[in-house]
């Protein structure tokens, strides 16, 4: 069994090993602290936020900062803004969790567009490998959408790759074999009904809930090894993925801080490093576990064992 390939990538990046927790620790603390004295000096919305507020000193200051949530996504979108608009190249437009609620708008940078699709290569390492062909399912045509850079981070690996809708997906199998597919959990297992006994060797799914009953289909009908990812659009599409051992998701520990808070289990997320529109204890509205045990592939890094997302 492989090491999650998040490991090697983290320590490559910022000299930093997974397996010291305590420097782990320290790190995510000091880029909260940039990131608090950046956004409270640039953002509109932080600057009123934390006007009783000081830099974090310790893990327990940063706690009882206040948290943010959907709706200030939605009422002030431009007030979260921490660079001139005129650096902003992507605007994603999402539907809120309520039916009449308008919807909330998330900005980028190119330099956060590029530190997703630093994730999407490394990430993507554990299931796939120069000279593989791979099927994807997300929506790819939007340039820097979640399809899009998937597929140029897979080009990078040196995979052929190719985007299709479901629909499309038999004609293709039909004359390609494809070691890996990627797309929407139900989009990927529509796509097996349609390709039963056709053989992949892995799978990517992403921004469903993926249960049990879905991944034994998925095997029956492809004999595929079946990788789950959990990101949103807040995370900067990127989030948490599973390696060879198959007992949760592993963080991007380098890029987001997770919290559990209350009774029922929400996650909430922080953006270590996002430059345009960062997220400082930002409520997702799904429930999770996370455990910071020992993985049985040997990494320390922690995993989310489990989430409800809140439109599921």
């Amino acid at each position: 069994m492989k090491t999650t390939s998040l490991d090697r990538w983290i320590w490559d990046k910022h000299g930093l090993d997974p397996m010291d927790r305590k420097a782990v620790a320290r790190f995510q603390l000091e880029k909260i602290q940039g990131l608090f004295d950046e956004a409270k000096m640039h953002s509109k919305w932080y600057r009123a936020l934390y006007q009783d507020f000081e830099t974090p000193a310790t893990w327990e200051d940063f706690k009882c900062l206040p948290t943010i949530s959907e709706r200030d996504l939605v009422e002030r979108p431009h007030d979260f803004l921490c660079v001139n608009p005129k650096e902003i190249s992507r605007i994603v437009t999402l539907e809120t969790s309520g039916t009449t609620e308008a919807p909330k708008r998330v900005f980028f940078t190119q330099e956060d567009i590029h530190l997703t699709l630093d994730f999407f290569h490394h990430g993507m390492k554990i299931m796939c490998g120069a000279g593989d062909r791979a099927l994807i399912l997300f929506p790819a045509k939007t340039p820097d959408s979640v399809g899009a850079l998937l597929s140029t981070a897979l080009t990078r690996l040196g995979l052929t790759v190719l985007a299709s809708t479901v629909e499309e997906a038999p004609a293709l199998f039909s004359v390609h074999p494809f070691d890996l597919v990627c797309g929407p959990a139900s989009w990927v297992v529509d796509a097996a009904s349609l390709t039963k006994g056709m053989s992949v060797r892995s799978v990517l799914t992403s921004s469903e809930l993926l249960d049990q009953s879905m991944r034994d289909r998925l095997k029956k009908w492809w004999g595929a090894e079946i990788f789950d990812h959990y990101g949103m659009t807040e995370t900067g599409l990127g989030g948490a993925v599973e390696c060879e051992a198959h007992q949760g998701m592993h963080i991007r520990e380098n890029d987001l801080y997770f919290e559990i808070i209350g009774d029922k289990g929400e996650l909430f997320v922080t953006t270590l490093t996002r430059r345009g529109m960062p997220f400082i204890r930002y409520r997702t509205g799904d429930r999770a576990v996370i455990t910071t045990e020992r993985c049985p592939c040997g990494s320390q890094i922690p995993r989310i064992l489990s989430v409800r997302r809140q439109s599921s």
